[in-house]
């Protein structure tokens, strides 16, 4: 069984790969916290390496040790080929700080780079299909417009996962400013790439006139009735709002009991009867 020994921080390695491109500073601070009052409750996970000792699991309690003025953390030393560490980090990811999935699909082709590992021995490797892995990887090549608004939260993994049907870009970026301006629904937006395949030429490439004149913007005009007042709403308008099933039968409830109150309370309308 491998010992738990104190290491120096000075004598710690940050991994030349990162799978967790940015942690907020407030999370690590949380941890520096907790550090302060109770200590590193988990050891480290190092290797050694010919560029010294290197951190395989554990980069923000090293992180937050630092911060919390720790000068050694306890540590476990494991002997680990580069391979066999990077398959231990993803392992450590998924489990403790998940990784988004721009950080996934960059590790998933890092993976595939340095080690030759194929989209089935990953998915195998982190328990995902290889559909999975293999959107995570289209997700971070096919642009960047589209990476950053995955990265930023301005869109889910859903809506760029019927973005990537897209071959055209413009058209792909246009339907994508749709989802962050207008707040699409994911089946809304299948519907609008749907439309949009079959409008499309098949060719990849588009021409240089403005995608408008391949669809015309008559999609977002498609309406649907508000579930609250009952009146048409153009669908690029229509706000997902996300409710559990009580608070929801709730609130239709409550909504239809006060247009109850209001139809009871507005006078009718005089008969036009001819008695003075």
């Amino acid at each position: 069984m491998s010992k738990i020994k104190f290491i120096n921080l000075a004598d710690l390695n940050l991994p030349e790969f990162q799978a967790h491109s940015d942690i907020p500073q407030q999370q690590i601070q949380e941890l520096a916290e907790s550090i302060k009052q109770i200590g590193i409750i988990e050891p480290l996970i190092v290797r050694d390496t010919d560029q010294g000792i290197e951190i395989v699991a554990g980069c923000l309690r090293y992180r937050a040790a630092i911060l919390a003025g720790l000068k050694a953390a306890p540590c476990i030393n494991m002997t680990l080929d580069p391979k066999s560490a990077e398959i231990l980090k993803l392992h450590e990811n998924v489990k403790r700080i998940p990784l988004d999935h721009i950080d996934q699909g960059m590790t998933f082709i890092m993976m595939m780079k340095d080690f030759s590992m194929t989209e089935k021995s990953i998915a195998e490797c982190v328990g995902k299909s290889i559909a999975y892995v293999s959107q995570h990887i289209s997700l971070v090549r096919i642009d960047n417009e589209l990476t950053k608004a995955v990265k930023d939260g301005s869109i889910s993994f859903s809506q760029a996962r019927e973005l990537m049907r897209l071959n055209d870009k413009d058209e792909r970026m246009r339907l994508l400013s749709y989802c962050q301006n207008d707040g699409a629904t994911v089946q809304v937006l299948q519907r609008w790439v749907q439309e949009a395949l079959h409008n499309l030429p098949d060719s990849s490439s588009s021409e240089s006139s403005a995608p408008s004149s391949f669809i015309p913007l008559q999609t977002p005009e498609i309406s649907r009735n508000c579930q609250a007042c009952g009146n048409s709403v153009k669908i690029g308008d229509i706000q997902q709002v996300l409710f559990c099933p009580p608070c929801a039968h709730a609130i239709l409830t409550a909504i239809s009991e006060e247009k109850k109150k209001l139809s009871s309370n507005t006078p009718e309308k005089d008969s036009p009867d001819a008695s003075g």
